[in-house]
């Protein structure tokens, strides 16, 4: 609390011009004789009459009421009550003393008005104020996240945390016509976000637990069935009319066709992950050795794994260096590919419409850049290799994961084996 000092007291009020009796406490002539009178350097005038409350005054005549107090658990806080001229001097002895009846109460109203503050939050306000830079800042797709929900999330954007309700969310949900894993993709990370702003009460309890249900939108949602699509498994042409149309394949993208030759041929020949294959660093290839060692940080499961690189996969990178270097080809920071390997999903947009050409070219439907991931894991298994050694290759966390997505390339028998491992 603030105590008076009776001799800066009288010093102060001195240099306003107070002459004769000096007033106990604060008064109107005083708060006016600071505002108009800068002394050039800050100070403090206690009220006298109201516990804790004082007049601070900046060195240019600038002053604010501000009210110290303690609370119950003992923690000593100061709460602003209004700027002098703003707010009259009877007034801010009025909220002063209400404010002090609510500490009394056990209350503590400086943390009840950050937490009023923090609903007034928008969506907007929130996701790019408080949950990006302090949960998704964490995480190494947080930036991707982040990008991903303000597209998603448009129409809630602008709507106050408070006022959000699970029709509005529902709404969201129900617009976007997408498979069930994907609503769920799309529905987990603002669920995330909705739990911080509970944790950090900018929802009210009973509202926070209605939101976090999951919404009627996913209720009733069958799981997906895993995808089962390799080049050949609906018509037997399909590898040699897919050879045919990457080899002559053009784009308009830096690189030209080469690129996403080199990109397909990675896959095919590696298993590899899209979003591992744009990644890429010089570094990470190594020829000489014929590996590419995968940090975590570019691999879905966060663990470092490296992959054998056979003939067709070092040709396709040793072209690929001839041609950017022959092209001149913009890359960043050491990246195998052109563009900016930190903002690597925004680069997919581009490497998609080329695909999707390219497979109207080939005379081939519904097929998926990651189906080459999964007509290199049938491959394996068809040439020998176990589901094991397929499990360590294509980086999954377990092998019922493997069988899940890869038992139909083995006898039901040993499917069901693996599965209920």
């Amino acid at each position: 609390m603030s105590k008076r000092n009776e001799a800066n007291w009288t010093e102060r009020l001195r240099a306003l011009g107070c002459r004769g009796k000096l007033p106990a406490a604060l008064t109107d002539a005083v708060v006016e004789a600071a505002r108009h009178r800068p002394l050039g350097e800050r100070y403090v005038l206690p009220d006298g009459e109201v516990p804790g409350l004082e007049l601070r005054v900046g060195a240019t005549g600038g002053a604010t009421f501000l009210l110290w107090y303690r609370t119950k658990t003992g923690v000593r806080r100061h709460q602003k009550i209004g700027a002098a001229g703003a707010v009259a001097l009877d007034e801010a002895r009025a909220r002063a003393r209400k404010l002090l009846v609510k500490v009394e109460d056990g209350q503590d109203p400086l943390a009840a008005a950050k937490v009023e503050a923090e609903r007034q939050r928008t969506v907007r306000s929130f996701l790019e104020e408080v949950h990006a830079p302090k949960v998704l800042a964490k995480r190494r797709d947080g930036e991707a996240t982040k990008v991903r929900m303000l597209a998603v999330w448009a129409p809630l954007l602008d709507v106050p945390l408070v006022h959000l309700t699970r029709d509005k969310i529902d709404e969201v949900l129900t617009a976007r016509k997408v498979k069930p894993a994907t609503m769920r993709r799309i529905w987990n990370p603002f669920r995330r976000m909705l739990r911080e702003a509970d944790e950090r009460e900018a929802l009210p309890a009973d509202l926070a637990r209605k939101l976090l249900r999951r919404p009627e939108a996913l209720i009733g949602l069958t799981p997906d069935e895993p995808r089962e699509r390799w080049l050949g498994d609906r018509d037997e042409g399909e590898p040699a009319r897919f050879e045919a149309a990457l080899a002559v394949f053009t784009s308009g993208e830096p690189g030209g066709g080469d690129f996403l030759r080199t990109a397909c041929a990675l896959a095919l020949a590696t298993g590899m992950r899209r979003g591992e294959i744009v990644r890429l660093t010089d570094t990470m290839a190594n020829l000489k050795e014929r590996t590419i060692s995968l940090p975590a940080s570019i691999t879905k499961g966060n663990k470092p794994r490296t992959i054998d690189l056979h003939d067709k996969a070092v040709a396709a990178i040793t072209l690929w260096r001839e041609v950017r270097k022959a092209l001149k080809v913009q890359s960043v920071d050491g990246a195998l590919f052109p563009g900016d390997p930190v903002h690597w999903e925004r680069r997919l947009t581009a490497w998609n419409r080329d695909f999707h050409h390219l497979c109207e070219q080939a005379g081939i439907v519904d097929l998926h850049f990651h189906d080459l991931r999964h007509d290199f894991g049938v491959r394996f298994l068809h040439a020998g290799g176990t589901m094991e050694q397929l499990q360590k290759v294509l980086g999954h966390a377990s092998i019922v994961t493997t069988a899940k997505h890869y038992g139909h390339a083995i006898p039901k028998d040993v499917r069901r084996a693996v599965l209920a491992m």
